[in-house]
């Protein structure tokens, strides 16, 4: 369908990810997935979109679909425990209790304290008490999580010296460095990691906010089209990046969607489920 036909109405755009938060509060899963298709037509590569498309994906037991979209994501945030978590679960759909064991674990070791990743890691272990137990990993999500930069960076920087395969470990060290203003090494490693990575969201910013003028332009364009509003580096790391309402354009009755969901202020106090704590 062409989008470009019709009337054409300017939307923030945030208030399509607040609309598809409403419908999904509301258990409205098929509204939820409406509104996302139309963000998605206008940026495809919208990270804080596939995230929510993870959410819709679990909602309705569309196992196959959120494996799709946790591929998609971890290209940009290979520590991303909702997408592990939908990883997973399709794995042990399949009934490949191994293969699902061994991701429940990378999803445990980013996010230790969720109660699906637990129970999940303990369901297809052959040792349940034994799997909970934590190790350096999760030791290192709980410092970055907690915002303990210093600490987040000398236990990831031992991880990487570990196993140098695991892009995630250095994801993490590169903006535990960069917040404990170890500019130059946070520098040096993020250009490794978009020059062998160039999907990952997080290199581009470190390298954005620890380069020059050039390395700024250069990650202009990746952070514009993955992250353009900064709601996925906040929410996922706690980073605020201030950046000016972004507009998108859609057709006059996509924009209608936006108000057939209640308007009130009030919403279920229940978190969504798997939404990181």
């Amino acid at each position: 369908m062409d989008d470009t036909r019709g009337e054409q109405v300017q939307t923030p755009l945030a208030a399509w990810t607040t609309a598809i938060d409403r419908a999904l509060a509301y258990g409205e899963t098929e509204m939820a997935a409406r509104l996302a298709r139309v963000a998605l037509r206008r940026l495809p590569r919208y990270l804080a979109l596939y995230s929510r498309l993870l959410e819709i994906a679990w909602r309705t037991r569309r196992w196959d679909e959120g494996e799709e979209w946790g591929q998609r994501l971890l290209q940009a945030d290979p520590g991303n425990a909702l997408a592990w978590r939908a990883l997973a679960q399709a794995a042990e759909q399949r009934n490949r209790r191994a293969q699902a064991q061994t991701i429940w674990q990378r999803a445990f070791e980013v996010s230790p304290y969720d109660a699906e990743i637990r129970a999940g890691l303990s369901r297809t272990s052959l040792d349940p008490p034994s799997a909970l137990a934590y190790n350096a990993a999760c030791l290192a999500a709980l410092y970055l999580r907690g915002l303990h930069w210093d600490a987040a960076a000398r236990s990831y920087r031992s991880l990487v010296q570990a196993d140098r395969r695991r892009v995630d470990f250095q994801v993490c060290l590169a903006v535990a460095l960069w917040q404990s203003d170890e500019d130059y090494e946070a520098y040096a490693l993020a250009r490794h990691l978009v020059s062998q990575h160039p999907h990952l969201l997080m290199g581009w910013v470190v390298l954005q906010a620890t380069g020059d003028e050039n390395d700024r332009a250069l990650a202009a364009n990746p952070i514009a089209t993955m992250d353009p509003d900064g709601e996925f580096a906040a929410e996922t790391w706690d980073i605020p990046r201030p950046e000016p309402a972004t507009i998108i354009a859609v057709r006059a009755e996509e924009a209608a969607l936006l108000d057939e969901l209640p308007q009130d202020d009030f919403l279920p106090e229940e978190p969504l489920p798997g939404a990181p704590a």
